[in-house]
């Protein structure tokens, strides 16, 4: 009887021991659950807290953009293009017999010693007598009619050419010396016409004189007046007195009168547009 109730006593013992041991664990739960909530709450406000004070953790910072700068570099000029340059001609050679300049400022006071060949009836330097023909072969294939109307001239023949213009601005009222310095701007004196060097002609078109009763700048709005100038240098000639270098010449523009230079001279001065004055750097 003693042996069951210390039997008894011990199962009552173990029973409580469990019961003792599971309580401890609910109540280690609960503090434990309890610490977490209370802990939480307190984490939750001290954010809510710092958030409100402006103290939150800051986002991840974007790359920043390059700010504007106040004296922006300016764009860079570009490149300047390389003009060819012009084409400078083959040497002058004051000595050369087809440079030879005749003008007011170059006058000659004798006639020039020359061989001469004629051409439609007009005396030139026997020298470019072939070259003359070419041109007015060349017009004659492309369909256009040339006449020749003054070649080379006498200092005589200049003379009376000049008295003659000098006399037509005295009979409209200019006095002696205005009328002069007028008829010189159509006809040159004696001694200082290009004539004088048999390098020089006066040409038109076939029909001219059934347009005109005299040479006129109108000539240049003729198609043969056009082909001239478009094709002169290709036997050596050059259009001598050009309508914007009447300042430099002396001259009035005369789309009739051309005058041979060689081919190689001839080309630049038609290419460049210059007069030969400003070819021979004699424009002072």
């Amino acid at each position: 009887m003693a042996k069951r109730k210390k039997k008894l006593e011990t199962k009552y013992l173990v029973r409580r021991t469990v019961f003792l041991f599971l309580l401890v664990l609910l109540l280690f739960g609960l503090v434990w659950g309890l610490w977490r909530v209370l802990g939480g709450e307190g984490e939750k406000e001290d954010r809510d807290s710092s958030s409100s004070r402006g103290e939150s953790q800051p986002a991840p910072e974007s790359p920043a953009e390059p700010e504007p700068s106040s004296d922006p570099e300016p764009a860079s000029d570009p490149e300047p293009v390389s003009q060819p340059e012009p084409d400078p001609g083959p040497a002058i050679d004051e000595t050369d017999w087809r440079l030879v300049l005749i003008n007011p400022t170059h006058a000659i006071e004798k006639e020039l010693d020359m061989e001469f060949d004629e051409v439609q009836g007009y005396k030139f330097d026997k020298r470019i007598a072939g070259k003359v023909r070419e041109l007015i072969a060349a017009a004659k294939e492309d369909g256009y009619s040339l006449a020749i109307v003054s070649g080379y001239r006498t200092m005589d023949r200049s003379r009376m050419l000049y008295a003659n213009k000098i006399a037509e601005y005295k009979a409209m009222g200019y006095d002696e010396a205005t009328a002069r310095v007028e008829a010189a701007k159509w006809v040159a004196p004696p001694g200082t016409s290009e004539h004088h060097s048999g390098l020089a002609m006066d040409i038109v078109s076939g029909d001219y004189y059934t347009k005109y009763s005299d040479l006129v700048e109108e000539f240049e709005n003729e198609p043969e007046a056009v082909w001239l100038k478009e094709n002169c240098a290709r036997f050596g000639f050059v259009l001598r007195f050009p309508k914007d270098k009447t300042a430099i010449t002396g001259i009035n523009y005369e789309p009739w009168h051309f005058r041979y230079v060689g081919e190689e001279h001839a080309k630049v001065i038609m290419e460049q547009g210059l007069c030969l004055e400003e070819y021979l750097g004699e424009t002072d």
